[in-house]
């Protein structure tokens, strides 16, 4: 048995390496990894742009796969499971993880992301409490797993109820799983603002009855009450933030769930003088991954449609310099590691 992964060498370089398989210990999983996506924070490593992941790791972090072997202790999973990864690494002692918010542990390790190789390798060692059963979920939906626990958190985060009105601005695979989870609760209006026509046109397919809209044509007419209850920032560039912060009805939340690079200070004096609540958010919980598994149990909308790519294991390289090419043509990508 032969461990292959991709190596992020360098900016803009991915390397196919040879890596150790490690054996698990008493509490652990190895898994064969069968299929994994690529995320906006994949590519922001890629380009040398974020803030946190730095060339020397395996990239990959929303994964499913198979268990091949585990650990004497491990009572949740039996070999031959498939199952769904969460890829927070936690200390388990820091003040928040005795708080119950381990996804802002002081010590956190995200898997492909910090200092523990990722999911674009053939197998990997796992904590097996960070590993759950989704035997009755199609894989590739599966996939969708993480991402969608990023947007269940999100709005978990906020003030939401149902009956709200609610701005979202960004469609890339975070917004519009921001907007499903909202869909799906009963949300009274969405607005969801982008740039690309067939992003939107994609989630109008997707939640019938939603408002799509470009920049241009945002205006707080659209809402009942002098504005959105709500608002999801989804994007994380400059403009997007003022954008939030400009249309943000007085003393609502705005919820941060892009990873930003520079925010301008041009607006800022409208968080204090309209009472706005400015909250970041962070990863997921438990709790989150299990509504998240639960939602892609019940199939309630066509998930699969977000999937436009499968490319081959040995075509990550090529799947991350299409992606930047073909952004307008390029929503989800899944690798298919196994190569079933």
């Amino acid at each position: 048995m032969k461990n292959m992964g991709w190596l992020l060498r360098d900016i803009r370089r991915l390397e196919l390496i040879e890596t150790p398989i490690e054996h698990p210990k008493d509490n652990e999983v190895l898994l064969e990894v069968i299929y994994a996506g690529i995320c906006g924070s994949d590519l922001h490593a890629y380009l040398g742009e974020h803030p946190f992941v730095k060339p020397g790791i395996v990239l990959g972090h929303e994964f499913v796969g198979k268990v091949i072997e585990k650990g004497k202790d491990v009572e949740n999973v039996e070999v031959n499971d498939f199952v769904v990864v969460e890829p927070s690494l936690t200390c388990g002692t820091c003040y928040n993880c005795t708080h119950g918010r381990y996804n802002i542990c002081k010590n956190l390790d995200v898997i492909g992301c910090t200092k523990t190789n990722g999911g674009f390798q053939k197998y990997i060692k796992i904590p097996a409490h960070k590993v759950y059963k989704i035997n009755d979920i199609p894989l590739k939906r599966a996939v969708l797993t993480e991402p969608l626990a990023v947007a269940v958190h999100g709005v978990r985060r906020s003030s939401f109820k149902p009956g709200d009105e609610v701005l979202v601005i960004g469609s890339g695979p975070i917004g519009l799983l921001t907007t499903i989870v909202l869909y799906l609760s009963s949300a009274k209006k969405i607005v969801l603002v982008d740039v690309l026509d067939k992003r939107l046109h994609l989630a109008k397919t997707l939640c019938p009855g939603i408002i799509t809209i470009k920049p241009e044509e945002l205006n707080p007419n659209l809402f009942t009450q002098e504005g959105p209850d709500l608002v999801f920032e989804c994007v994380g560039v400059d403009q997007t933030i003022n954008m939030a912060i400009e249309y943000a009805r007085k003393g609502t939340d705005i919820i941060l769930m892009g990873v930003p690079r520079e925010i301008s200070t041009a607006k800022l004096i409208y968080i204090q003088d309209r009472e706005l609540n400015l909250k970041g958010s962070l990863m997921y919980t438990k709790d989150d991954y299990l509504i998240a598994i639960d939602l892609l149990r019940k199939n309630q909308l066509n998930y699969e449609a977000l999937i436009t790519h499968l490319y081959p294991f040995d075509k990550v390289s090529e799947a991350f310099e299409d992606i930047l090419k073909y952004k307008e043509e390029y929503f989800k990508v899944i690798i298919d590691i196994k190569g079933e």
